[in-house]
């Protein structure tokens, strides 16, 4: 196996947020273990297996391919295995500071739709999405330029959003600023550059950027064919947000 830092949590625009790259060898296994941070995996190449909380087969076992997502909170056990003749190559967001539920699994939600709840429970989440499949996960414009698909979380805690955008070659994003959550981005395809206030940083397949709380943002499309990034947003504490 190997792993490349390709940012790490002191480089992240809250200090919360660290990204991966992981090369997974033909009939290589990473054995069943939980980690203490939430965790987005996005499959970049090859094939594998993703079982979650036994081993395969007794987990709930999913297939693994490109453009396959999984959304784990703190403490879930997971095992992925190759089984395919390539190298598997994913993503990992790794996202720290929430928290398991005491007890070990428990589907509890965070929060209720329309409820008001003193002192809501922690609960476990899982979300597995096809990125790409529109009959599964339909898309969506903003404007003729710009199709996001969204990536599905479950019961998240600190990571709040996640979605895949494309950008039509010679247009950009809506440059524009957060004030509650941080921004980062892994390219999958295509080039351009991230503009950061009054900066431009150049981008191309594999590009990380990690945008911090009130920085002017916007993505720019250079190319001939179109930009496509992986995009989550991590929030702050509220004492974070304060001093930001």
């Amino acid at each position: 196996m190997q792993t490349i830092h390709l940012l790490r949590y002191h480089e992240s625009g809250c200090r919360r947020t660290a990204v991966n790259q992981v090369t997974l060898p033909p009939g290589g296994h990473l054995p069943l273990a939980d980690h203490p941070e939430e965790r987005l995996y996005y499959m970049l190449d090859g094939r594998g297996i993703f079982s979650i909380y036994d081993a395969a087969p007794d987990g709930d076992v999913y297939e693994m391919r490109q453009d396959t997502s999984v959304y784990l909170t703190p403490r879930i056990k997971h095992e992925i295995l190759n089984i395919g003749d390539a190298p598997l190559r994913y993503i990992e967001f790794l996202v720290t500071g929430g928290i398991a539920p005491d007890g070990g699994v428990t589907w509890t939600a965070v929060t209720q739709r329309g409820a008001t709840i003193d002192r809501p429970a922690i609960g476990s989440g899982v979300a597995v999405t096809r990125v790409f499949d529109e009959g599964s996960n339909r898309s969506h414009e903003e404007g003729l330029h710009l199709r996001i698909r969204n990536i599905w979380l479950r019961r998240p805690q600190k990571l709040v959003n996640a979605e895949v955008l494309t950008i039509a070659p010679g247009r950009a994003t809506q440059r524009h600023t957060h004030y509650d959550t941080s921004e980062t981005s892994y390219v999958l395809y295509g080039e351009g550059h991230f503009v950061w206030n009054d900066h431009s940083i150049p981008c191309s397949a594999g590009s990380v950027i990690s945008y911090p709380i009130g920085v002017q943002r916007q993505v720019v499309n250079t190319g001939r064919f179109p930009l496509t990034y992986v995009l989550i947003a991590a929030t702050l504490d509220d004492n974070e947000a304060q001093n930001g």
